[in-house]
């Protein structure tokens, strides 16, 4: 039988060589992102040659916009007329299957050069911002920067972790968090600690409270708690800035809790649509959170309450967070973390447009939005953390001019260093502060502020590089166990035994100055002494002395003073140039709590026919409270207000306030204590607010040339404030 064999034609896979999407570690500076991964190229090995195919006439190709996540597409199998003949082993072999793609690590980002950047910008406006004063007035709302981006990428790693493997390990979470941001904090606790020992004096006020505080991580709530002001000098706190330390531990504490309990409640929705609900949860709290901070915030009073608090300061994480789980892909086998979601278009023009106007209102807000205005409290942090938020998703999509600027390689480098430098600072300043100008009572101003600022901005860059290398670095890539590890292994050597002496030395300190700190600062002690003398001088009978001939002064039993610190700080030198003067002064006291004081003195007959007014160090009167004080002391008494001085946020306002209102008031004259201690700023404490030495005595000779005023009935028209 004779017959045609055909023989069927064998299609052979042809290996391209391409380059292949690989993951691995980088080191990232921020606390919240040492999972991050960078994405890089790697090259296949090339494949054994195979014969050329055969190429038939291709269908046109359309394009469409499509979603740029990785993924795999299937071969499409044309059909056959006749059933394929099996294939022999080798003919099997000759083809490999295509390498798989490689899964992205478990939880791990992309790294965003920029967001290095940004963090750059941020340390570095917060360091302005403590050591050179009003150069930046806005220079805190860098730790709202902070704020959004550790929102930001602990919610990415959250999202991509459980994406990955349809859950979140807390206690990997909390390790890598312990691992990140213990080894340096704790570091400069104890080292600030011990330096505070050794130099002594108000640096080592309420050590142990700030200490512990801070490495339990509610420091901010401490501070709450003790009514402490993060705006006024007047002791110097060297772990004050931990507050936002506290903040952010709070929030790692709760938001992965809080972010599982959401992802099991909408368990029955798809991956997408339960994040989506998890960002309308973290939105409205952040809402709420704003809110809160402008209904408890009160404009004459101190805004520390809300800026420290957890609570109405929460809205800059939760923003972070929000963007987090709207761009983050959850997909396990999506190599980019934040892959483009909108039209290439639209991306581009977000890039060219909104990034460049949110990149200009935030450095504006960095100069010109004041520490303690209303505005601040009342929306004007939500709108900062709101144009960060632009800011960090245009960093991660890299479209338009701004994710070059702050890719600029010196921003980098202190963004890789800000969590050391944010630590190191504010220490470093009150010590070379104390060490060169002393602080309280004691100081001498022998050198002026830019000059402290500079040395301690120097001092800090250099310990900051000293922390990242060799305790941020080792503990965030080896962890703890490695580290004691490395040490032990090393434990014969010179060198490791030599360090491992210096950190015991330095612990012993802190240990001995943490059991020795003073309760109160040197300054406060005198305003305790001052007011006990206060109060035995006005239970002694009065002395009535003779009026003078010349009745240019009146005499002391004449005069009653109510006031607050500043006035209390000068009350001896107020008794010598007017000896039988009634004085109630009070530290941190406003015009509200002047009211009750001028009411019992009323009630009680002691009020004399010369009023001295002492206030505006703690905020201006409340609308209307100036005139109800006013109608309380009746038309024949005579009323001088002193007008107030300091370089703190609402005492020029308050003094303006009185410059405005004594021209109404023809029975109200002014004591230009405001003139007098800003021609002579060296005779005031370091915080530039309480006179001492020679400065009691001005502060004296401004109440009596007030007074001198009330007795002729001719008010002083050159008086000013140059605040």
């Amino acid at each position: 039988m004779t017959g045609t064999i055909t023989e069927r034609p064998r299609v052979h896979t042809v290996a391209i060589r391409k380059p292949r999407l690989v993951e691995e570690t980088v080191d990232v500076a921020l606390p919240e992102a040492d999972d991050v991964v960078n994405v890089v190229e790697e090259s296949l090995p090339d494949a054994p040659p195979a014969p050329e195919p055969v190429i038939e006439p291709a269908e046109p190709v359309v394009e469409e916009a499509v979603d740029l996540t990785v993924s795999v597409v299937e071969p499409v199998v044309e059909p056959e007329a006749a059933a394929p003949e099996p294939e022999t082993k080798a003919e099997q072999e000759a083809d490999p299957e295509p390498a798989p793609q490689p899964r992205p690590k478990l939880g791990g980002i992309r790294r965003a050069p920029a967001l290095d950047g940004l963090r750059g910008i941020a340390v570095l406006s917060v360091v302005v911002y403590h050591l050179f004063g009003d150069a930046m007035r806005g220079g805190y709302l860098g730790v709202d920067i902070f704020f959004v981006l550790s929102g930001f990428l602990i919610t990415s790693l959250l999202v991509r972790e459980f994406g990955a493997g349809g859950r979140v390990s807390l206690d990997g979470f909390w390790t890598r968090r312990a691992r990140r941001i213990l080894p340096a904090s704790v570091a400069v606790l104890v080292v600030s600690s011990a330096v505070a020992g050794l130099i002594g004096g108000d640096v080592a006020v309420k050590l142990k409270e700030q200490f512990f505080s801070s490495l339990l991580f509610v420091n901010n709530w401490v501070q709450i708690a003790q009514s402490q002001s993060y705006f006024a000098e007047t002791t110097p706190r060297i772990f004050m800035h931990y507050w936002s330390l506290a903040i952010e531990e709070q929030f790692y504490v709760i938001w992965p809790l809080m972010f599982l309990g959401v992802m099991a409640l909408t368990r029955k929705l798809d991956v997408r649509r339960r994040l989506l609900v998890a960002a309308v949860i973290a939105t409205v709290l952040g809402l709420a959170s704003a809110a809160a901070m402008a209904l408890l915030h009160d404009p004459a009073a101190d805004p520390s309450r809300v800026y420290f608090g957890t609570d109405t300061h929460l809205f800059g994480l939760l923003a972070g967070a929000a963007l987090a789980l709207v761009i983050t892909a959850p997909a396990s086998d999506a190599v980019d973390s934040w892959p483009l979601r909108r039209s290439p278009v639209v991306a581009k023009w977000l890039g060219l447009i909104a990034a460049p106007v949110a990149f200009v209102g935030l450095i504006v807000m960095l100069f010109v939005l004041p520490d303690t205005a209303s505005a601040t409290y009342r929306g004007g942090l939500l709108v900062a953390c709101l144009l960060t938020t632009i800011l960090v998703h245009n960093a991660v999509r890299e479209e338009g001019p701004i994710p070059t600027i702050l890719s600029n390689r010196a921003l980098r480098w202190f963004g890789a260093r800000s969590f050391s430098l944010y630590l190191w600072h504010w220490p470093a300043f009150i010590f070379t502060r104390e060490l060169i100008n002393g602080s309280g009572i004691d100081a001498t101003h022998t050198a002026p502020g830019w000059m402290i600022g500079v040395i301690a901005a120097a001092v800090s860059v250099g310990l900051s590089e000293l922390s990242y290398r060799w305790i941020e670095t080792p503990f965030r890539r080896l962890g703890f166990r490695g580290v004691l590890t490395a040490v032990g292994a090393s434990a014969r050597r010179v060198a490791p035994l030599a360090g491992v002496a210096a950190v015991l030395a330095v612990v012993m300190l802190a240990g001995s100055a943490l059991g020795s700190s003073p309760s109160k600062s040197a300054l406060e002690q005198q305003l305790d002494d001052l007011a006990e003398i206060q109060r035995q001088a006005n239970e002694a009978p009065a002395v009535v002395l003779p009026p003078k001939p010349s009745r240019e002064l009146p005499t002391g039993p004449e005069v009653t003073a109510v006031g607050d610190s500043v006035m209390l700080a000068s009350s001896q030198a107020l008794r010598r140039r007017l000896p039988g003067i009634y004085i109630d002064a009070e530290v941190s006291r406003h015009y509200s709590g002047g009211e009750g004081v001028l009411a019992d003195l009323l009630a009680n007959d002691k009020m004399r026919e010369f009023v001295v007014l002492g206030f505006g160090t703690n905020g201006q009167a409340f609308p209307g409270q100036l005139n109800r004080i006013m109608r309380m002391l009746g038309p024949d008494r005579k009323v001088v207000l002193v007008v107030p001085f300091g370089p703190v946020d609402g005492i020029p306002q308050a003094a303006n306030q009185v410059l405005r209102y004594v021209k109404r008031k023809p029975n109200v004259f002014l004591a230009p204590w405001c003139s007098i201690a800003a021609a002579n700023p060296g005779d005031l404490g370091a915080d530039g607010v309480h006179p001492v030495g020679s400065g009691l005595r001005l502060y004296a000779d401004a109440v009596e040339q007030g007074l001198r005023q009330a007795v002729r009935g001719e008010r002083d028209p050159n008086i000013t404030c140059p605040l």
